[in-house]
């Protein structure tokens, strides 16, 4: 199954990949299903880390890999063949892992469909998996690095003071400003809520001191846990326990996402053609903004796709603000990503690929 990957599980995974530090690369290739792998030289032998859209983990069987596959996973070889790994990080509680090397760092953005980026110290990019372009940055060779923003401040940064004054100034819910105010997981923020029976649809302005407190130092004692085994619940993985069903239990992150990534191999699935969505984008853009959380909480990476929908109708709005014709207006979206099939005015309905 698709599964999603909580960003406190995602710290406790590269928690558990630091025996990787200090081993060295012996190869980078391409797995037969399109995965990068590199094979690593440890103090316990040779390893084999598989890279995902949005994790990695230590593969435990053999993975063959593609004859000749040339491109990415050969280009990374002749920057990374027997070079030591001296760190592996989570920026924050952001989905990036950075592998840093003596001259290089192996950028892991494991969000959305995934990408790879090799930089040099400098920031500058030597090559992407896949080039992508948006407003505020770009994935191509020459360009300069720039992380994506982050999706809040990590809990244990936040200070009382400053997290209640936020909170105040929020338009939201209490449940909805937290979520959007600290990059934590729904998931995680729902269970401290319902362990305090705290109001999720309290107005944010109105909160107490005492209720936001509460809140945030309970998250900063969850971010805080070690990890001792992992779960899925609603096809997201844990790595604590916040009461939560336990769909399917795990001896780690690690081994949930090998394990998951295997069942995914062992079906057949069939490959299905992209449906084309219509939109009414003034009622769509209401409605994202009133199911943000919800959209979140059925699997963190489906938020991605509202940002990138909320992006094209906000795009399109300025467009017609400007008295450009639909024509014109797809035309200009388009020349940056291919994504709108058909944009009516009269009807105000707009038909993407997402």
């Amino acid at each position: 199954m698709d599964f999603a990957i909580s960003n406190l599980a995602l710290k406790h995974l590269v928690e558990e990949m630091q025996f990787f530090v200090n081993g060295f690369v012996n190869k980078v290739q391409t797995s037969e299903d399109g995965l990068l792998k590199m094979k690593i030289h440890t103090k316990a032998g040779d390893k084999t880390i598989i890279i995902t859209k949005n994790a990695f983990f230590l593969s435990q069987k053999s993975v063959p890999a593609k004859q000749n596959p040339g491109g990415f996973s050969a280009f990374l070889k002749k920057f990374l063949f027997n070079q030591r790994i001296i760190s592996i990080t989570q920026k924050g509680l952001d989905r990036i892992v950075l592998l840093e090397f003596p001259d290089v760092i192996l950028v892991l953005e494991l969000f959305a469909k995934g990408n790879i980026i090799l930089i040099d110290r400098e920031n500058k990019i030597l090559k992407a998996m896949r080039k992508e372009k948006w407003k505020d940055r770009t994935l191509a060779i020459g360009e300069i690095y720039v992380f994506p923003s982050s999706k809040g401040i990590n809990p244990l940064d936040a200070k009382e003071k400053d997290f209640l004054k936020d909170l105040k100034s929020n338009k939201k819910t209490f449940f909805g400003g937290v979520v959007e105010l600290l990059n934590v997981s729904p998931g995680l923020v729902e269970f401290v809520f319902d362990k305090n029976k705290l109001d999720k649809q309290m107005i944010a302005s109105k909160v107490n001191a005492k209720d936001a407190k509460t809140v945030l130092k309970e998250l900063q004692k969850i971010y805080s846990k070690k990890s001792k085994d992992a779960f899925v619940s609603n096809k997201v993985i844990y790595s604590v326990d916040i009461g939560k069903e336990k769909e399917q239990v795990f001896a780690s992150v690690g081994d949930a996402v090998y394990q998951l990534e295997e069942s995914k191999e062992e079906k057949v699935i069939k490959p299905k053609k992209k449906k084309t969505k219509e939109i009414d984008w003034d009622a769509e853009t209401k409605k994202c903004e009133q199911q943000e959380i919800e959209f979140k909480e059925q699997g963190e990476y489906v938020y991605l796709k509202y940002n990138q929908i909320k992006e094209i109708l906000d795009a399109v709005k300025k467009g017609e603000s400007k008295g450009l014709c639909e024509k014109e207006i797809i035309k200009k979206i388009n020349s940056v990503q291919p994504v709108i099939k058909e944009l009516n005015f009269k009807d105000k309905k707009i038909k993407i690929n997402i």
